[in-house]
């Protein structure tokens, strides 16, 4: 009877395993036992993980009025006069003459420069505020940590628990068999220190 401890410690250790890799999901909804609440661990906790995640990706990832303030600063800025310079020189130069042949007789590099020099005054006015508009309407639109949130909601425990059980189940398996391996080696450690 005594040489049962090294299967039972090793049964013992396997089941403890494979009951707390059962509660990470089961059950899944709420059930009540008299003055308790009982719940798997992570169908409790993946609202409040949804909306860490989504403060987290909200500040760090998908910040929009970060991106905002980046691209109002100087350097940026610059960039953004000089692609423009470039492409209202390209359309008084070249694009207007195509459209409209006639202004070709009248438009001399003199008037060029100016009218460029007026439309690139009147822009860099404008992209601030086109910028600050944009990405305030995107801020609305989306919002990461809303948006993670009502994602990590509408996917079912189900699906969770399967995509869990694919990429962990091999591991899970490896940690089983390793827990009733040191609780049989502890059993035949029992029964030489009974035995002696």
């Amino acid at each position: 009877m005594i040489y049962l401890i090294p299967v039972l410690n090793a049964l013992f250790g396997w089941s403890i395993i494979a009951v707390l890799f059962y509660f990470l999901f089961r059950p899944m909804k709420k059930k009540n036992f008299f003055i308790f609440e009982i719940q798997g661990f992570i169908p409790k906790n993946i609202l409040q993980w949804g909306n860490q995640l989504g403060d987290y990706a909200a500040t760090n990832f998908i910040n929009i009025g970060s991106m905002k303030e980046s691209l109002l600063q100087g350097e940026k800025m610059n960039e953004i006069n000089m692609m423009l310079e470039e492409k209202v020189d390209d359309f008084l130069r070249n694009k207007l003459k195509e459209k409209v042949p006639v202004f070709s007789m009248f438009i001399t590099d003199g008037l060029i420069s100016k009218m460029k020099e007026v439309l690139m005054e009147e822009l860099k006015h404008m992209i601030p505020s086109t910028i600050d508009k944009l990405a305030g309407d995107m801020e609305k639109k989306f919002d990461a940590k809303k948006l993670i949130a009502e994602k990590l909601n509408n996917i079912s425990m189900a699906q969770i628990e399967k995509a869990f059980y694919a990429n962990a189940g091999k591991s899970i398996t490896a940690l089983k068999f390793s827990v009733a391996l040191f609780g049989f080696a502890l059993g035949w450690l029992e029964v030489f220190l009974l035995t002696i």
